[in-house]
């Protein structure tokens, strides 16, 4: 019996060291060689035990090693059982975040408060009394007309819309009573506070609570439309394979908003990494979310507007861009939103940020110097803009500060032992089109004891505030118009790491054109 015994357990074991082996494969994260020495030694002891005891002579030796045989391969087993879980889960979580092509458009129905009672209307109580539903022009379309047929089949009555060209116009309709309410999407509804005049408007409007409508769509970047500002020699640049063999390009942008990282949004970080893996170097380029680029995609088509505002139109939209504008071949996203960004420093165990001032941004202090910030701390570092002179620019060297801080922390050992809990915050906060694979090989260089660490190196574009037009919004607002010098400085150290050029902080601090206080037509 304690043959057959065996064999069955000599059998599980293998088995679970080959599925134990697979998931390690699929992680990417251990390179060829170290992964085929490490199922060779888990090869060997169940290959060990299964030699010795066919070698014992005498029936009852055989049946006493066998027994301890087992126990062994049994403790074997489950050890590998364990890692298996664990390991299966790191990539199921992986899966959910990497190559992630599609978004969700949320569009929900917004009405006035009743100023004289707390009564909340329904969605059936909207669609019988015929609301006129108030919508903007040209912009989601699909997920609007989706939310209408559905409300139509639902309760059998004709939806009544009405679209204006501007959410000013939509929104002033609303006020002075041309609509009864809002359908619209949660991005666009974020952005009615931002409209002269209508400061806080939202306060004086909820979401009817039992309707809202999602749609999903593909991420689809258009062609690049190159800034005419910078020079023919772009294109050139953009298009090399060269330059960028051992090089990418990734946008890395941070939502202001504590739900969903799929839904579109408004993107309040806005930052561009050149990573060059042969030297492991870094470059964050930070662009103020006020600075004023044209949007080259529909249906905006070439208008200029706001860099955060292009969120609303989907990740591609911010995308496209800043990559038209800088001239550079953006690749890749990585797209987080606040409400993980809190939890995966946490699990990180804290992230040591450097400040280049004193403040305190609600109860928190931070001193000039190195801070070791847990997630809320993190959180107020990289919002705060109002303690400050800069506003914007100060904030974008913040976000720089605790993206360094974050990557300096992907070496602790805290990922080995809180990875699954960390897993489990990125799947619902943080999402990107890279593959597992393109991650795993990153995780390689960066665990890599024989290599040095990462340089990570900064630099914040600037500019002037003005009033001007925006697209998105259908008026005058605040906007920083940029410095040409210091977006094409930008440009060029984008270039030199990606080349393989070895820069140091310093080196950018010490080379960086000096922006002037007026733009060009102000001065005399």
């Amino acid at each position: 019996m304690s043959k057959v015994f065996f064999y069955v357990v000599f059998a599980l074991s293998l088995a679970l060291t080959g599925f134990l082996g697979w998931n390690l494969f699929e992680t990417h994260l251990l390179s060829g060689q170290i992964l085929v020495i490490g199922l060779a030694a888990l090869l060997l002891i169940p290959l060990l035990m299964f030699l010795l005891q066919k070698e014992k002579k005498g029936k009852t030796k055989k049946n006493g090693f066998r027994v301890v045989a087992i126990v062994i391969l049994l403790f074997f087993s489950l050890v590998e059982g364990a890692v298996s879980f664990y390991v299966f889960k790191y990539n199921t979580k992986m899966d959910e975040v990497t190559e992630v092509r599609t978004q969700y458009t949320e569009i929900k129905v917004y009405v006035k408060q009743d100023e004289n009672s707390d009564r909340r209307i329904q969605i059936a109580y909207a669609v019988e009394s015929e609301y006129v539903f108030g919508t903007i022009s040209n912009v989601d379309t699909e997920a609007v007309e989706h939310a209408r047929q559905e409300l139509e089949k639902k309760y059998g009555r004709t939806i009544r819309l009405q679209a204006y060209g501007s959410l000013m116009d939509l929104v002033k309709a609303l006020d002075e009573g041309q609509v009864d309410a809002l359908l619209i999407s949660t991005g666009y509804f974020d952005l009615i506070d931002s409209l002269p005049g209508y400061e806080e408007y939202t306060e004086k409007l909820y979401a009817v609570e039992d309707y809202s409508a999602s749609v999903q769509t593909e991420i689809l970047p258009q062609p690049a439309v190159i800034n005419p500002e910078i020079q023919e020699e772009v294109v050139q640049t953009m298009q090399d394979p060269e330059l960028w063999e051992n090089s990418f390009c990734a946008y890395l942008s941070g939502i202001d908003t504590f739900g969903p990282v799929t839904v579109r949004a408004r993107s309040d970080v806005n930052v561009l990494a050149v990573v060059n893996t042969e030297t492991k170097t870094v470059l964050l380029i930070a662009t103020p979310r006020d600075y004023y680029v044209p949007f080259n995609f529909q249906p905006a088509g070439g208008a200029l507007d706001k860099l955060t505002h292009s969120g609303v139109y989907g990740i591609e939209g911010s995308m496209q861009a800043l990559g038209d504008f800088y001239g550079l071949p953006i690749q890749y996203y990585l797209r987080v939103n606040f409400s993980g960004f809190i939890d995966v420093i946490d699990l990180l165990g804290g992230v040591d940020v450097e400040s280049d001032a004193d403040f305190n941004y609600g109860k928190y202090y931070y001193h000039k110097g190195v801070n070791h910030l847990n997630g809320h701390q993190a959180l107020g570092f990289v919002r705060n803009r109002k303690s400050f002179i800069e506003g914007d620019r100060a904030r974008g060297r913040h976000q720089m500060a605790v993206i360094k801080g974050i990557i300096n922390s992907l070496r602790s050992s805290k990922i080995l032992t809180n990875y699954t809990e960390l897993m489990d915050q990125m799947s619902g906060c943080f999402q990107t089109n890279a593959s597992k694979s393109m991650i795993g090989e990153l995780v390689q260089l960066t665990m890599d004891p024989g290599k040095p660490d990462w340089n990570v190196l900064t630099y914040s574009v600037d500019g002037w505030g003005e009033s001007n037009y925006t697209y998105t919004l259908g008026c005058y607002a605040y906007v920083m118009v940029p410095d040409p010098v210091t977006v094409e400085y930008a440009r060029s150290l984008a270039i030199s790491v990606a080349s393989g050029e070895i820069l140091t902080q310093d080196q950018i601090r010490e080379n960086a054109p000096v922006h002037e206080k007026l733009p060009p037509s102000a001065r005399g």
